[in-house]
């Protein structure tokens, strides 16, 4: 990233998304582009190998901790993809005022269950019966080849096109991902959404099946949001670096 972002006033934490993603499809990229300096990466409980129980409250809990942990340095920034947007309303409600100064949401999850519901639902359809029939069975086992290759199998849905998007290391973990998805409940951010519109950004995907028309569905109108887009599919910020340079520049994230 460019010398203005080593100026920011504050540390930035990158949140994964998933649930039981782990961090590395982000970190590695950022950076191998540079775009990691200064940064932290929080990595989600269970996506290293640790045998407990996860849960929606365990992730939570762990990352306000993990973003209590750098506020010294000045009110945090989070960069929050994917199902990580759950976790960075939930953060916003549950820390201290003054903790964190923005958000930006990459490709975010709709803050309603019924809207992740939704989207998932969504990605899947994209995919074929073939596709289907090969990844399910994945989902009911535990170890890590398991699921590198459903990740594998999601990824052209997620991207939506063709894409020149590098080789990620994409490790779900279906352990963490049951145990978080199942915790979750019915839950609704919408509230969140609306009390901190101010320090929000939220970045789509012209590709993306998490689109902005999904999430206007489930959250209402977003006319009163700062909202962005960059041209690519769920994962469009690692396929244009720049553009997400550029918004992150152009939100004064230094």
């Amino acid at each position: 990233m460019s010398d203005s972002l080593q100026n920011r006033s504050g540390p930035l934490v990158f949140l994964g998304g998933g649930p039981g993603l782990a961090v590395a499809y982000a970190a590695e990229p950022l950076r191998s582009a540079g775009l990691s300096r200064d940064w932290a990466f929080f990595e989600q409980p269970g996506c290293s190998g640790e045998p407990e129980p996860v849960t929606a409250d365990s992730v939570r809990d762990a990352a306000a901790a993990f973003v209590a942990g750098r506020a010294g340095k000045g009110p945090v920034t989070l960069v929050a993809h994917s199902w990580g947007a759950w976790l960075a309303l939930a953060l916003l409600e549950r820390l201290p005022a003054g903790t964190i100064a923005r958000a930006v949401l990459l490709h975010p999850a709709p803050p309603t269950r019924a809207g992740l519901d939704a989207a998932v639902t969504a990605l899947f359809g994209r995919l074929s019966p073939e596709a289907m029939g090969r990844a399910a069975p994945l989902m009911a086992r535990t170890d890590p080849e398991a699921g590198r290759t459903i990740m594998t199998i999601l990824l052209p849905a997620y991207c939506g096109r063709e894409t020149d998007l590098p080789d990620l290391d994409l490790a779900l973990v279906p352990p963490v991902y049951h145990g978080v998805s199942m915790s979750l409940g019915a839950y609704d951010q919408r509230a969140v959404v609306a009390a901190h519109a101010e320090r929000l950004t939220l970045v789509f995907g012209e590709a993306d099946v998490f689109s902005q028309r999904l999430y206007a569905q489930h959250c209402g109108d977003l006319s009163g949001l700062d909202v962005a887009t960059l041209p690519g599919g769920h994962f469009g910020f690692l396929e244009d670096l720049a553009g997400f340079e550029a918004i992150l520049r152009e939100r004064g994230i230094r």
